[in-house]
């Protein structure tokens, strides 16, 4: 059985999620295929390995051609500080690309997302993943908002690039052929964050309501850390506990994009049992 530890010391957003699961071995280019499958296609997967703090590490961007990409508020959190091309020095690109066109609808509702996941080539095991990704999202937001899971307007998260980096996710790990998900003790951090519903308290509202029963302890850090997105996919698939038994295979890192005066990465430590 092979199991997945994330080693949240910086926390956990999408991209850092995808990244690190692409730095395990999981292949970019089928991951744009199937995610083609579903609709998604205005997008180009720039995957980039870039060092952080001197540790090799893969950074991706969702790229959205023909369109401004700076989004309105901007959060969704590390995926959205932002998914744009950066120079860095010494970073190798690789350019994953599917078809450009005019993105859709950035403010899908969950009824429209679960059409697209069943619409389709992904994996019964990649499906059933991303659905509950997207439902337990669906359900903190329309707690904090107080509205219905249906009527949640998914905003940032339904724009094409967390998309990605959900539905990605799923895919690399069925990819990968991990069984279990486990994360390590998750950072505590202080401070506010734009978004579309305004200004909010860090960490926001809908991380926190995703996040119960899970252990936090003090980073001192001013700045997001663990985002909806990355708060989404733990509460779906993973549980928290310290390191498991395990003989280690391999291990990859995904790069965040911001700088807290840490590493800004999420370890991913690939093993069977």
């Amino acid at each position: 059985m092979r199991i997945l530890y994330w080693d949240t010391f910086a926390g956990i957003s999408g991209d850092m999620a995808l990244g690190s699961l692409i730095a395990l071995g999981a292949d970019p280019e089928l991951i744009v295929e199937q995610l083609h499958s579903i609709g998604l296609t205005e997008f180009v997967l720039d995957v980039q390995s870039r060092q952080v703090h001197g540790i090799q590490a893969t950074d991706i961007d969702v790229v959205i051609p023909m369109i401004n990409h700076e989004h309105d508020g901007h959060h969704e959190g590390h995926e959205h500080d932002g998914h744009h091309t950066r120079d860095e020095p010494h970073a190798h690109h690789d350019h994953f690309e599917v078809q450009k066109k005019e993105p859709k609808d950035h403010h899908r509702r969950l009824p429209d997302i679960t059409k697209m996941i069943l619409s389709g080539t992904l994996s019964e095991r990649s499906i059933k993943r991303a659905l509950a990704v997207f439902n337990v999202l669906a359900e903190a937001e329309a707690h904090v908002h107080g509205t219905t899971v249906d009527q949640v307007h998914f905003h940032e998260v339904g724009a094409v690039d967390s998309l990605v980096d959900i539905v990605g996710t799923c895919i690399a790990l069925d990819q990968l052929d991990i069984d279990l998900i486990r994360v390590s003790t998750l950072p505590w951090s202080h401070g506010f964050v734009n978004c579309a519903h305004g200004i909010l308290p860090l960490p926001a509202p809908a991380t926190l309501m995703l996040l119960r029963g899970f252990k936090f302890q003090e980073s001192g850090i001013t700045g997001e850390l663990i985002t909806p997105t990355g708060a989404a996919l733990m509460r779906a698939l993973a549980e928290q506990a310290t390191f498991p038994e395990m003989t280690l295979l391999s291990v990859g890192y995904g790069a965040g994009k911001n700088d807290y005066g840490i590493p800004s990465l999420l370890r991913g430590v690939l093993g069977e049992i």
